[in-house]
């Protein structure tokens, strides 16, 4: 990338936000802030390598302070039919019974590995933009 006069580089950059390990809520906010500002428009390369790197920041901090439990296929289920207005009787072609359907999103029975796959491959044909495979289903 060709840099113009007005671009700055990495290490003035650095220089200027002076990205460090994240400590307190408040530093976690005001990183927040400057990478919500740079999602806004396109970066130049400089700024691409800075937001890497403050996401990263923020990430390692969100994991030390907010962490997030595994999800479990009940909620993963409940989730993904909310999002796409699934009924449970449109699962039945995977379930073979909307009593078996009804007791999957109730917690009351697992799935198999071949319905987890079948699941994976119905909500991502819904949405090209997933990427869910079976081990988003506890298989």
């Amino acid at each position: 990338m060709l840099h113009t006069s007005s671009e700055k580089t990495y290490t003035d950059l650095l220089i200027q936000y002076q990205p460090k390990l994240i400590k307190t809520e408040e530093e976690y906010q005001r990183a927040l802030c400057v990478v919500e500002g740079m999602m806004s428009g396109e970066l130049t390369e400089a700024e691409t390598m800075l937001f890497d790197l403050l996401v990263f920041l923020i990430e390692t901090y969100e994991a030390q302070h907010y962490p997030m439990g595994e999800s479990t296929l009940v909620a993963t289920m409940e989730s993904l039919m909310h999002e796409f207005d699934v009924q449970p009787a449109t699962l039945v072609e995977i379930f073979g019974s909307l009593e078996l359907v009804r007791e999957i999103i109730n917690g009351e029975r697992g799935v198999s590995k071949a319905q987890a796959k079948s699941l994976a491959k119905f909500f991502n044909d819904l949405n090209p933009g997933l990427s869910l495979t079976s081990k988003d289903f506890g298989k």
